[in-house]
């Protein structure tokens, strides 16, 4: 029926599809009395009895097109569900390969050495305070995870990236600071020994995409006799500077001018 002869209005406006998302088909109708006469002329010289025997049948014959309406929906749901899954997929598939340092020390902007491969990065940097007169070291170690697909879990594990750090520690020579330095990766450079290594079961969903572990990545077997990370972090709040391990390679003392200028270049600590 066309619409200058049709006895109704329809708004079929939101109808619409989104693969592998939605779909929608939403009809309204409502009557239009300016045509309606030479459609309703047959019909209101009937008995009412008649009117509404028919009025049910319409309403009969409404509720089998919409019960098929429902299994063509049903059947949209899997497919679109495989579109979806598709879709995801190949999110995984083009999903960027981490960047690192392939377990070498470099260095970055503003004096901040870096050492990291395809699980974890350490960074750490050493500033002078003239004010103060002393060193101010700032490190930490965070899981190089790959980035997400999906922009809302850009920052979904807020802190948990974070393995260990330190703001900001003074020390009032540079063989302080950079002995401090030496132990805490001393502590953590089984970390720095493979390209890949095995993720933390409970970092898993961190190094997932769409709920499949990233390519090239393992999980690490559980392991009861190795301490928690809150264990690790009690421990190293009891130690002081001069308890850490004395094997590691020392800086060479240096004068205060000298010190200075190491700062300025952001002298890297040696790797066993």
């Amino acid at each position: 029926m066309s619409d200058k002869d049709s006895f109704y209005y329809l708004n079929a406006y939101q109808d619409g599809l989104t693969p592998g998302q939605q779909v929608t088909i939403q009809h309204r109708i409502s009557f239009n009395d300016w045509r309606a006469g030479p459609h309703i002329a047959p019909l209101v010289g009937l008995a009412g009895e008649e009117i509404m025997r028919r009025k049910e049948a319409s309403i009969a014959l409404e509720k089998d097109l919409y019960a098929q309406l429902k299994k063509l929906a049903e059947a949209w749901d899997e497919q679109a569900a495989q579109t979806m899954l598709l879709e995801r997929a190949l999110e995984y598939v083009h999903t960027p390969e981490v960047t690192h340092t392939s377990n070498e020390w470099k260095e970055g902007e503003n004096g901040v050495w870096e050492i990291s491969n395809r699980t974890y990065i350490m960074r750490y940097r050493i500033s002078y305070e003239k004010a103060a007169d002393s060193y101010l070291v700032s490190w930490g170690i965070v899981y190089n995870a790959p980035k997400q697909p999906d922009p809302k879990y850009t920052n979904y594990w807020g802190d948990s990236i974070y393995v260990a750090r330190q703001d900001k520690k003074k020390y009032p020579t540079m063989e302080a600071a950079q002995h401090y330095i030496q132990g805490r990766f001393d502590l953590y450079c089984h970390l720095f020994r493979e390209l890949s290594p095995p993720v933390p079961n409970e970092c898993r969903r961190m190094f997932s995409i769409n709920g499949h572990l990233a390519p090239g990545y393992i999980l690490a077997p559980p392991d009861k006799s190795e301490p928690s990370k809150q264990t690790v972090d009690d421990l190293l709040a009891c130690l002081d500077d001069v308890d850490m391990a004395e094997s590691c390679a020392k800086p060479p003392e240096k004068s205060r001018e000298e010190q200075s200028k190491s700062v300025a270049k952001g002298k890297h600590i040696p790797t066993r």
